[in-house]
């Protein structure tokens, strides 16, 4: 038998001391029932010199080992059950006194209970019976229920104060329990919130890792990973889909005319402009520098052509608020469809970009088709 587990030696020395306190008042108690009512009986010198061992030296000796053993808690198990079996024997002694059998029943048995449960009660009642018929051996078996009323007395102010001691201390203990659980409830729900804002944090982290910081679009990192999805569900469902390559016309010049502050709100107000005039189930990205990727699903070239046409008439009749000013500018986009154009992201983007550059060369402002 040991300590249960999570007992920290701090807590149980602090429980031996309380035992130690509970031991000592309550046999000074007992001293005091079982000497008075042995003053009325004819006992021997060594029967009051046995008392005076048990309930006045004991208690400190018991201390004194437990503390010191390598188990305290187990020791102190052992002496519990001393003294079921000592208390049986007083009983014999003193010839089965109805009102001190009571006072010693109880102690004893309450005692292991408190710690062992029904095992410990069990282990009481047999000890005490066994402590009884020990002494009843030596002592005879002469019975006297009858104690003098102080005694009497005594004896039920000892349990009641033995129980009002219990009662406190098992209301302490719910207490502590109690407010050990709303702590524990407040951590857990502490925690539970700190988990929530780390969860909310990583999916903000994982949000601001896919979009460019500057227009908020998904950026080309996350483009390569959507479309190897998209291409595969289109070659799976035979539909088509279709890249909008769309460039800046200018835009060094932008950035040299007016700064490159101005510069940064053009790309912002660009990405939002193509934000509106997109579909909820197209993707748009920033490609990199002053070109963006729009991602029509589905839509083969002759549609894809379409939007890009109208997005390119749009921009040109809107000019872009920056800061202060506005700037008129213009769109360049080339066109590449799945699968008339390539069939992988890389030979589709090539396509695209071939088409954005034919129409740069043929003067800017202009929509070509791969």
């Amino acid at each position: 038998m040991s300590a249960p587990p999570g007992t920290s030696k701090r807590k149980m020395h602090w429980a031996l001391r309380v035992n130690r306190r509970n031991r000592t008042g309550g046999f000074a108690m007992l001293l005091v029932i079982l000497g008075l009512h042995m003053a009325q009986q004819n006992h021997g010198p060594w029967l009051w010199l046995a008392m005076v061992s048990q309930f006045v030296v004991y208690p400190q000796v018991a201390f004194w080992l437990a503390s010191r053993a390598a188990d305290p808690f187990e020791a102190e198990i052992r002496h519990m059950q001393l003294d079921a079996l000592s208390f049986g024997a007083w009983l014999a002694a003193l010839h089965f006194p109805l009102w001190i059998g009571f006072v010693l029943l109880t102690a004893t048995s309450q005692n292991l209970t408190l710690y062992l449960g029904r095992r410990g009660l069990r282990q009481a009642l047999t000890l005490f019976v066994l402590g009884c018929g020990l002494a009843g051996l030596v002592t005879g078996w002469t019975v006297a229920l009858q104690t003098e009323p102080l005694v009497t007395t005594l004896a039920i102010v000892a349990i009641l104060l033995y129980q009002s001691s219990i009662a406190l201390d098992s209301q302490r203990r719910s207490m502590r329990l109690f407010d050990t659980k709303q702590q524990l409830r407040a951590n857990e729900q502490a925690l539970q919130q700190q988990l929530t804002e780390i969860q909310s944090l990583q999916a903000e982290l994982r949000d601001q890792a896919r979009r460019d910081a500057l227009t908020g679009l998904f950026n080309r990192r996350h483009l390569g990973d959507l479309m190897a999805h998209e291409l595969a569900r289109c070659a799976r469902d035979g539909q088509p889909l279709s890249l909008l390559m769309i460039d800046i016309d200018h835009f060094k010049r932008i950035n040299d005319t007016h700064g490159h502050q101005t510069g940064d709100d053009v790309l912002r107000a660009t990405a939002r402009l193509l934000a509106e005039r997109t579909r909820a189930s197209d993707l748009l990205f920033r490609y990199g520098g002053e070109e963006f990727l729009l991602v029509l699903l589905p839509a083969d070239a002759g549609v894809a052509k379409e939007v890009a046409e109208e997005l390119r008439e749009r921009y040109a009749a809107s000019p872009l608020t920056a800061g202060a000013s506005q700037v008129t500018a213009t769109l360049s986009i080339g066109v590449a469809t799945f699968a008339d154009h390539g069939v992988t992201f890389e030979s589709l983007i090539e396509a695209a970009d071939q088409a954005l550059y034919r129409a740069k060369r043929a003067g800017r402002n202009r929509v070509e088709v791969a």
